[in-house]
């Protein structure tokens, strides 16, 4: 007789139960953050180091990067544009001028 695992493994997994797994791992996910913080914390008070009070600091460091690799990306993609734009101009004036 089968056991119930080996009967969800028989069973397709439908978008519910993939919702309940990814959300029941992000609460893992969540908690062992958490706790590694916390551990963390007690380390550095006991070992006389010093954590940041506030992670903030951190996270706009680590965004900074990526905002500036977007920005440069934009101003990129915004110059291939305009080069694609007057080539289209350019071409049309050809297209006219040219019998």
């Amino acid at each position: 007789m089968h056991s119930d695992d080996e009967r969800d493994n028989d069973r397709p997994k439908t978008r519910a139960d993939y919702r309940r797994e990814q959300e029941q791992a992000e609460k893992d996910f969540q908690e062992r953050d958490r706790k590694r913080v916390q551990v963390e914390k007690e380390y550095a008070r006991t070992h006389g180091g010093s954590l940041p009070a506030d992670d903030s600091g951190d996270s706009d460091q680590r965004v900074k990067p990526v905002d500036n690799k977007q920005q440069r990306l934009g101003r990129r993609l915004n110059w291939a544009i305009f080069w694609l734009v007057l080539l289209i101009i350019v071409v049309y004036a050809i297209l006219f001028f040219v019998d």
